[in-house]
């Protein structure tokens, strides 16, 4: 019973149950994507072998995640805007942008199949296509 009440005390904890959500800009021809912590830094996401080094990665979750300097403006729970270099980018939510991809989505058909690539551009009224 200790043990049992032990587990659910430590994978109840903020800091090892922290969830990050994703954020787009836009898809292709790059797929720019970025998590904000707590305090609202941003991070962005890389999965080059380089930046994956040992000392590379502040956040390691499937892929590279590097923390920046720079401090995201939440919107809403689905947007946010991020200046970097000097030019502002809003990155919408993984799950809106699945939402609204579903709702509206473009299909691609080829020879031997069918599909929607996603693709389009976060502004500051959401996922365009």
């Amino acid at each position: 019973m200790k043990n049992l009440l032990f587990a659910i005390i430590l994978f109840s904890s903020p800091v090892l149950a922290e969830k990050y959500t994703i954020y787009t800009t836009e898809r292709p021809p790059s797929s720019w994507s970025g998590i904000i912590d707590s305090e609202g830094y941003f991070y962005w996401f890389t999965n080059s072998a380089d930046s994956a080094s040992a000392d590379g990665c502040d956040i390691r979750s499937n892929g590279c995640w590097i923390k920046t300097n720079v401090k995201a403006e939440i919107i809403n729970k689905d947007i946010i805007k991020v200046n970097r270099y000097g030019t502002e980018r809003y990155y919408c939510s993984e799950e809106h942008i699945q939402a609204v991809n579903k709702a509206n989505p473009i299909a691609t058909y080829s020879r031997y199949s069918s599909w929607d690539h996603g693709y389009g551009k976060c502004t500051k009224d959401g996922w365009v296509r």
